[in-house]
């Protein structure tokens, strides 16, 4: 599905710009900073989530003025490019007319505001210098329209503070704009080598200084973390409008997954299962007579799909690029006019109410147009929506609770089919591969293996050599040979069997081979070790921890107290697990997971 922008023509914009600033100059504009200095401080605490979805508000101001090009530049103090000390964003939009720029600083000085037609980013007027002061104590904007010369203007708090913009009245002033002011001599290098043509008769220039607020202060930090993240946010404006980072250019980025050509389309051979999209017809409570509409996209992932290797699940360092992109989109991917504003992590729907781990196999993604405004609530800073009842329930009524119920029941197919692929038994599973190389770490028993241990090892055996040989009818020379070969190769073993009003596991050796039996007739492996939610990780862990308090068992032949004391608390152990897992179902939760989004734990 193509989305194309809806923003006005740059010429109109530049007409509107003119004309704003004219009415401004004949009313006596004052520029005032509202309340003074606290107004200002106070400011700067504006929500946003990081650096970039501050930097979104400039690139948003860009596309209306209608630029083919942005350029992020990074400014250095000395020699060293590790860490910038200025930024610029740089457009080749259609810049400002003269008196525009005083109200471009200030909070509330747009043209837009109260604009019928809905057809920009923007409203309020906030954007830039809440931005700006979110991140540094001084900001710069620079800006030529064509056939003009440079004009630009400062804001510093740290002189607002000094009362340098207060008049005799205690009013803090915006500025006055400097003429033919070009920008710095790093901005117009970096003009010089990245924009078209190498110049910018028109446009506008915003620079950042004595940043405080940047959540990566490193050059690195920022490239690896705003490449991806402008990639995702403006991927449907990346055509009409270029966005360069420090000279790479960014590249759309579906969240989806579903758009060819898109980065991470073709990360591997997988690829994600768009479903028929929707559109819902909603009426326009500002126009009654008009009907709008939201666009509604789908896609499933397959069950591998963030894995480098496709033989693992997504753990450890095998996941690969699209799973912090989808971690970071479980929910509703909600788009105003095709930028993307948020991501909706709760719905009014029962049992759907938080957004789940497993809720990032698949993705949801509306967009509304600007006549929805009201419908949506955005914030000023425009990184999140509040939907109204109407908008719930006109999804509902479109089928997108449906949908979701669907896809969730598709993810759990594909977990149930992954979990019940069987192992190959000419490797060792991952438990008996642990077991095996820690067994090098292992503290030597004092006195050693003790006799009884040994010769019930061998009567185990000897019992498994004679069952063999019954079950399969041959002589048990040769099972026991093959039996012995089998030892060697796998130390540890995982076995399964039914016996009801059994323990739940049991560890035995037989010969040199150390078995773990799993009781499938008890609620551990029912509701536990084999349910959906289980992923081959997991019952590995729980094999190991198994296998770990067997070998404690078996180091206790030999010991009566010690043996006597396993035989009866693995018993009571049994009793007391069936009981609770029982119970646990009336009290367990999604919400009480552990959220492996948090960086501080492995991501499935």
């Amino acid at each position: 599905m193509t989305i194309k922008a809806k923003i006005k023509s740059p010429q109109s914009d530049l007409e509107r710009q003119k004309a704003y600033a004219e009415s401004l100059a004949a009313k006596g504009f004052d520029y005032g900073f509202a309340v003074g200095t606290a107004f200002v401080e106070s400011m700067r605490n504006t929500h946003y989530k990081h650096t970039g979805t501050a930097l979104d508000e400039l690139i948003d101001n860009s596309i209306e003025a209608g630029a083919t090009q942005v350029c992020i530049a990074l400014g250095y103090s000395g020699s060293s490019t590790a860490k910038p000390d200025a930024l610029a964003v740089i457009d080749d939009g259609h810049g400002m007319p003269k008196g525009m720029l005083r109200p471009a600083a200030a909070w509330g000085g747009t043209h837009r505001h109260n604009d019928d037609t809905r057809t920009g980013f923007g409203r309020f007027g906030f954007g830039l210098p809440s931005a700006s002061v979110n991140q540094a104590r001084r900001f710069s904007i620079y800006s030529i329209a064509d056939g003009e010369t440079w004009r630009s203007v400062t804001v510093d708090l740290d002189e607002i503070a000094k009362g340098k913009y207060t008049d005799e009245t205690g009013k803090v002033h915006v500025p006055e704009e400097r003429e033919n002011t070009p920008p710095p001599k790093w901005v117009l290098e970096h003009i010089s080598k990245h924009m078209p043509g190498g110049s910018l008769g028109h446009g506008t220039v915003v620079i950042w200084e004595k940043m405080d607020r940047i959540k990566w202060s490193t050059t690195k930090g920022m490239r690896d973390n705003l490449l991806q993240h402008f990639g995702v946010m403006f991927r449907n404006y990346l055509q009409q409008t270029g966005i360069k980072f420090d000279g790479t250019s960014i590249e759309p980025l579906d969240p989806l997954f579903i758009m060819p050509g898109f980065r991470y389309f073709d990360e591997d051979e997988d690829r994600a299962k768009a479903l028929e999209p929707a559109e819902i017809e909603v009426k326009s409570k500002r126009n009654p007579d008009q009907k709008v509409k939201i666009t509604v996209r789908y896609a499933l992932f397959p069950h591998r799909f963030f894995s480098k290797d496709k033989e693992k699940q997504a753990v450890h360092g095998n996941s690969n690029n699209r799973f912090k992109v989808a971690n970071d989109h479980r929910g509703i991917i909600v788009c105003r006019m095709g930028r993307q504003i948020d991501v909706v992590e709760r719905t009014p729907w029962r049992n759907l109410e938080k957004f789940r781990n497993d809720d990032r196999y698949w993705a949801l993604e509306i967009d509304f147009p600007a006549e929805l405004d009201e419908e949506f609530t955005i914030a000023n800073s425009k990184q999140g929506v509040v939907m109204s009842d109407r908008i719930w329930n006109l999804l509902q009524d479109a089928g997108v609770e449906r949908v979701i119920r669907t896809l969730r029941k598709e993810v759990t197919a594909m977990q149930k089919a992954d979990a019940a692929k069987p192992e190959d038994p000419e490797k060792d599973r991952a438990s008996e591969a642990s077991m095996k190389e820690s067994e090098k770490f292992r503290r030597a028993r004092a006195g050693g293996t003790s006799a009884e241990r040994e010769a019930k090892a061998r009567e185990q055996f000897e019992q498994y050599v004679k069952q063999k040989a019954k079950e399969q009818k041959r002589p048990e020379d040769v099972v026991r040979t093959e039996a012995k070969v089998e030892e060697a190769k796998h130390p540890y073993k995982v076995e399964f069997a039914g016996h009801p009003n059994a323990p739940f596991y049991r560890v035995i050796q037989r010969g040199a081979m150390k078995v773990l039996e799993i009781n499938t007739a008890h609620r551990f492996y029912t509701d536990l070790y084999a349910s959906a939610a289980a992923d081959r990780f997991l019952r590995a862990g729980l094999e190991v921890l198994l296998f770990s308090v067997g070998e404690a068992e078996l180091d206790a032949l030999g010991n009566q107290d010690k043996s006597n004391f396993y035989h009866v608390e693995k018993i009571a152990w049994s009793e007391r697990l069936e009981v609770a897992l029982d119970v646990l179902h009336r009290f367990g939760h999604d919400d009480d997971i552990i959220d492996s989004s948090d960086d501080s734990i492995a991501a499935e």
